[in-house]
């Protein structure tokens, strides 16, 4: 187990509850709080700076609004757990955190808001981030399935999650209709979110699920490569709609998630501190790590939770 170590940024040194630092992978470490609402108001204050820049970054489009939304409702004493990606200069350079629910009797995690800076994208941060997530909830309950559930407009968070699992365990899937579990699942995830209503139940679609953004999600429009995906984004996902995805995960398709990304890594290569594998693309990482979010593994939109 990681244990609190010193920390280069000013803003994550003398918290009140300071995080469990530890390496996530190469170059790069995690911060992570597991009980944020330990946080007294100040650093409270600290971090929702940080988050919102970060987002500001993240997405090309300013995000204040929506953070202070979230801060102001509770988004501290609410999220399970809270982690900042710190890069090879100890700066946070990405952030993360899922709750921990249940949904329609089953296990599951929520995963929030999370972002990666472009300059940072190709190394397969958000993949790594996830799996260390999965990795820790999973394994506590390894001999059932948890789902896990997200939000999102970026078709490469779609794609990634179905490369990283297979189709059968990600859902919607285009080709075949919801399970009865799934969209009861659904149905409660989007019931607890405040979105019950908005909910297309056959399509698992939220429409204005970020209603409460003045500007664009994104300064540019996500895309995946995947041409077919990408098209039904654009034409079925508007502006301010989300995609509802639920996922399942067990200790098998973990192993499969791990065991991608150590090949990812060795196809990649390994990049020295601070610097960037030249011969690898950015969009090209992106199916390399599963799952990924391009960026975004999906905002939660709203004051809830």
């Amino acid at each position: 187990m990681p244990s609190p170590t010193r920390l280069q940024c000013p803003d994550l040194r003398d918290l009140s509850s300071p995080p469990v630092v530890g390496d996530l992978c190469p170059g790069y470490r995690l911060a992570r709080w597991d009980s944020p609402a330990d946080l007294a108001p100040e650093c409270r204050d600290r971090l929702h700076h940080l988050l919102r820049d970060l987002a500001a970054r993240a997405f090309a489009a300013d995000h204040s609004g929506y953070w202070r939304g979230r801060v102001s409702a509770g988004f501290f004493d609410q999220i399970s757990t809270l982690a900042l990606v710190l890069g090879p200069d100890g700066e946070p350079v990405g952030w993360g955190g899922y709750h921990r629910r249940r949904f329609a009797g089953r296990r599951a995690l929520y995963l929030d808001a999370a972002g990666v800076v472009p300059a940072h994208r190709r190394f397969g941060l958000s993949a790594a981030l996830m799996a260390h997530f999965l990795t820790r909830e999973v394994l506590a309950h390894p001999f059932s399935s948890t789902y896990v559930v997200l939000r999102t407009r970026h078709p490469a968070v779609y794609s990634a999650w179905r490369d990283g699992l297979g189709p059968h365990r990600v859902h919607p899937h285009r080709d075949r209709p919801l399970p009865v579990r799934v969209r009861r699942l659904a149905g409660d995830a989007a019931a607890w979110l405040g979105d019950g209503p908005r909910l297309e139940p056959d399509t698992l679609l939220v429409r204005g699920a970020y209603r409460m953004f003045d500007g664009d999600i994104y300064g540019v429009r996500p895309h995946s490569g995947d041409e077919r995906l990408d098209a039904y984004f654009a034409r079925e996902v508007g502006p301010k709609d989300a995609l509802l995805v639920v996922a399942r995960v067990g200790a098998p398709s973990l192993v499969r998630i791990l065991a991608g990304r150590a090949m990812a890594r060795r196809s990649a290569g390994r990049p020295p501190s601070g610097g960037r594998p030249s011969h690898v693309r950015p969009e090209e990482q992106v199916h390399r790590s599963v799952p990924n979010g391009a960026g975004a593994s999906g905002l939660i939109p709203g004051a809830r939770p």
